[in-house]
């Protein structure tokens, strides 16, 4: 696999009036999560309990988060972004896009927003979100 530019990395949100997400901004520094979390079903065998245990696992809880800045594209995904950061409680669909990779969509806790700037600089955010049920993996 060729290597790949890690700013391509892009973020959207829902826009809340139809199915499309509307592009937030590519990323500067991120890092996407996919955490599982197994649960042991190990038990002896009823023949030879004194016998060697093999671990036996199923799924147990499966959890995508990211954690990224950047700089905003337009102001309105802006507002989209800092309204859902408001709301109560501060769950949002959003899309990272991966290229060659995947696409993850679904719904997100932020858990954190922050805006940011340097007087002769543009604005920038940085964004840590949490899923909060499955998110689709195409």
């Amino acid at each position: 696999m060729a290597k790949q530019l890690g700013r391509a990395m892009t973020l959207s949100i829902w826009n809340g009036t139809s199915s499309a997400y509307d592009f937030i901004a590519a990323l500067n520094s991120k890092t996407l999560t996919i955490n599982n979390t197994s649960i042991d079903v190990t038990t002896p065998d009823g023949t030879t309990p004194e016998g060697v245990l093999w671990a036996e696992l199923l799924d147990g809880v499966k959890n995508v988060s990211i954690s990224a800045d950047g700089r905003f594209d337009a102001a309105a995904p802006e507002s989209l972004l800092f309204d859902a950061a408001d709301s109560s409680p501060p769950i949002e669909k959003f899309q990272i896009v991966v290229p060659n990779l995947k696409t993850f969509t679904g719904s997100f806790f932020i858990d954190s927003y922050e805006l940011g700037g340097e007087t002769t600089g543009e604005q920038t955010f940085s964004i840590s979100l949490s899923s909060t049920g499955a998110v689709t993996v195409a």
